[in-house]
């Protein structure tokens, strides 16, 4: 059954010439089981192949989806963030181009609302990593469960989100890799009702990742340690005696 629910799917790409059309025809396929009005954000991060023209094909071929072109390669959290901002779902989602979530899946995410006000998806296993990509997934969640907790097992992965979430939400983080952390941490503190479950993770098909290089890492290695102090800052603040109210105050009995 079709909900009225608005939904938004945002797939930043870049050098994705062999994944895009596919993975755009696939989304609107599964997405018309689910919703009624529904809408697909390409983010093309200044490609320097055909994925610009491919992009802009799907979209004078289909009204639900939309193309951004960035000016610049601004990365894919930049891009990421740039589809939340313009985003007009009551459900947010992101993706990748290369398919790593399986679209038909959200039928086991959809149930989730609206209780929760986000769903965040963990992967079962890692098993299609790299020996080097697996090495800085755990790396990431140890540094990330030693600053701000083990809650959460997989916080890189897919993430849908209530359009209240996104909207009351500045995140700071531009690493591609810490962007989506920073906003669910941010959503928990703000008391948000989020739920993690477990799905398939599923291998690149074809075109090139772009992710796991070492600038990638020390650019999300920088966000982390700066939300952290600005997590430390804010406890510290929210610990501090308030000043006690002085004689003459209208508060003073």
């Amino acid at each position: 059954m079709k909900t009225k629910t608005q939904f938004s799917l945002i797939l930043a790409c870049y050098n994705e010439k062999d994944n895009l059309k596919k993975t755009v025809e696939l989304s609107i396929k599964a997405l018309e089981k689910f919703f009624k009005r529904f809408e697909i954000i390409v983010i093309d991060d200044k490609s320097e192949d055909k994925s610009p023209h491919i992009a802009d094909s799907l979209a004078k071929k289909y009204s639900s989806v939309r193309v951004i072109h960035n000016l610049i390669n601004l990365g894919q959290g930049i891009s990421f963030l740039i589809g939340l901002r313009v985003s007009r779902g009551d459900l947010v989602m992101q993706n990748g181009v290369d398919r790593p979530f399986n679209i038909k899946d959200l039928k086991k995410v959809l149930p989730y609302f609206p209780k929760y006000d986000s769903v965040v998806v963990a992967r079962i296993d890692r098993h299609a990593y790299s020996f080097w990509r697996k090495i800085t997934s755990w790396g990431n969640i140890l540094l990330r469960g030693i600053f701000f907790g083990f809650k959460y097992k997989d916080l890189n992965f897919v993430q849908i989100y209530k359009r209240k979430v996104v909207k009351s939400i500045n995140v700071m983080a531009r690493s591609a890799a810490f962007v989506t952390q920073e906003l669910i941490l941010k959503a928990q503190k703000k008391g948000y009702k989020i739920i993690e479950i477990r799905l398939p993770y599923f291998k690149r098909v074809g075109g090139v990742a772009h992710h796991g290089k070492k600038r990638d890492i020390l650019w999300a290695l920088i966000d982390m340690v700066n939300f952290w102090l600005e997590y430390q800052t804010e406890a510290t603040a929210s610990k501090s005696p308030k000043k006690s109210v002085g004689i003459g105050s209208r508060n003073n009995p």
